[in-house]
């Protein structure tokens, strides 16, 4: 789905400040100033109007000041184009017209869906109670964590430690080389057999839930793995994930109802007329200057 229709924001926060290039600049500032380009002013508040409410916290340090960066040089190339009378390039004309059309509808219509839009626990439970059979498991599934180290030697050492008693999770966010795991102790979230590395999954599946493995030798390194869940084929998923699962699948078809009702009130009011396009092809198009 496009456009306003577009309501899942997918992107990472440290890439936002790559893409927030252009704030828009204001004589008169309205706010936290943050940098100058001549007689254009950026505001803090016009770099968080840019993000989703849920990262606007979130959004400080350096991806702050990339922002900041980004639009200093998004501005003096403005502010040299202006100049140069590329604003007025019916190209850039018809790239305006669009997107401000999208952000003012987008804007509306967020606004309406945060007033109206309300998914309670007691519609999630009943959506959980009518679906129950269907969420069970067609396969096993683990659920691990692991050490991951790029010698036998570091992975024994690490071994013999927790042979002694020293603690899982603290021995991953010191030693994995998996960084993106290491801050949760390791934890891989769940997984099938038949979805990871043959050796890795070879040596899951003959734990017992907290036990932990030898060393592992993979592609990857050294792995030394331990079971935290196994859940066998035919089981219910665990209620709290099929329910966060649930009030997401609620959220996006009452967004995409409302949406369709709403457009199809506003067409009963509007005059819309629509046509062909040329059969014998389109215009040549001038070129941008």
């Amino acid at each position: 789905m496009m456009g306003i229709i577009m309501l899942k924001y997918i992107l990472p926060i440290a890439l936002i400040a790559a893409v927030l290039v252009s704030c828009g600049g204001q004589k008169k500032p309205q706010g936290t100033v943050l940098a100058k380009v001549n007689d254009q002013v950026l505001t803090l508040e016009d770099v968080l109007y840019q993000l989703p409410p849920v990262y606007r916290d979130q959004f400080r340090g350096k991806d702050l000041q990339d922002a900041v960066d980004n639009w200093i040089n998004t501005q003096l190339l403005y502010q040299q184009a202006v100049k140069a009378g590329a604003d007025k390039d019916p190209e850039v004309q018809a790239v305006i017209r669009f997107r401000t059309t999208d952000a003012v509808a987008r804007h509306y219509f967020e606004k309406r869906l945060a007033d109206t839009m309300i998914v309670t626990p007691n519609d999630v439970d009943s959506a959980f109670e009518a679906q129950r059979e269907s969420f069970k498991l067609d396969k096993d599934r683990l659920r691990a964590s692991h050490i991951l180290v790029g010698s036998k030697e570091e992975a024994e050492g690490i071994y013999n430690r927790l042979k002694k008693g020293d603690d899982f999770s603290r021995l991953a966010s010191e030693y994995s080389l998996d960084r993106q795991t290491s801050a949760s102790g390791g934890d891989l979230g769940y997984f099938t057999a038949d979805l990871i590395d043959p050796a890795f999954a070879a040596a899951a599946l003959k734990l017992k839930i907290g036990e932990f493995s030898v060393p592992v030798k993979t592609p990857y390194g050294y792995h030394i793995i331990m079971l935290t869940d196994h859940q066998t084929a035919g089981a219910s998923v665990d209620s709290v994930e099929v329910k966060s699962k649930i009030t997401e699948d609620l959220v996006m078809t009452r967004q995409n109802q409302y949406l369709n009702d709403l457009l199809a009130s506003l067409k009963k009011e509007a005059k819309i007329e629509k046509f062909s396009p040329p059969e014998a092809g389109f215009p040549a198009m001038p070129d941008s200057e």
